[in-house]
């Protein structure tokens, strides 16, 4: 039973999400596994040129094309870059996405019987786009490389607050990192640092504290 009135009680207009271990679980296993199964250089690979050592920054700022990045990832891990090597890497990263948490969708569905927009902010892999589909509208999407910032980039929440055009303070924010959560409450976002078991109990403690 919600322990708000169903409707908005707070100055929070809009909820943003963080995705990948907010959303749903995200492993880099299953494409650690493949570029393992295709590496030229095993033991190499097993020490250091592998997936987990890969720096994929400059993939999610936006400043390598998805084709740019599993060539470059490739030639990282010394696996020779095939048509099929690609189409394998993009399912390997997608296997990598579980279930959406059950948690989370309540809190959404939550959110939003009290009026509340929900958004997503995410660093996430552009090969990975596809996997927030149908939690928001687009243009409540934001992504680090559209934005080409990355969090806990104090201009990212930035450009956030700007394009929604509202103080940080009608801003809540959902991430499991604590820094991302940090850099936003020191802008005056309210910040949950995001935990299965307590993330519907913080969101209602937080609504209930700001009527």
């Amino acid at each position: 039973m919600n322990n708000l009135p169903n409707k908005k009680t707070s100055q929070i207009q809009y909820a943003i999400f963080d995705i990948g271990q907010v959303i749903y679980p995200f492993s880099l296993n299953p494409l650690v596994s493949l570029l393992q199964s295709q590496t030229t250089t095993l033991e190499l690979y097993q020490n250091s040129a592998n997936p987990l050592h890969y720096n994929y920054n400059p993939y999610m700022k936006g400043e390598l094309t998805t084709e740019e990045f599993i060539k470059d990832l490739c030639r990282f891990c010394h696996v020779v870059y095939t048509p099929d090597i690609a189409s394998s890497l993009n399912e390997a990263l997608h296997q990598g996405c579980g279930e959406r948490f059950t948690e989370t969708q309540e809190a959404i569905t939550f959110l939003k019987q009290h009026n509340i927009t929900i958004c997503l902010l995410s660093n996430a892999l552009p090969i990975l786009s596809d996997t927030g589909k149908g939690i928001t509208a687009p243009e409540h999407t934001f992504t680090s490389y559209k934005l080409g910032l990355l969090k806990p980039d104090y201009r990212i929440y930035e450009a956030v607050k700007n394009t929604l055009n509202v103080p940080y303070s009608h801003l809540l924010f959902i991430d499991d990192k604590a820094k991302n959560v940090t850099a936003a409450h020191e802008l005056g976002i309210h910040g949950i640092v995001f935990n299965r078991t307590t993330i519907l109990s913080e969101i209602k403690s937080i609504l209930l504290s700001k009527k």
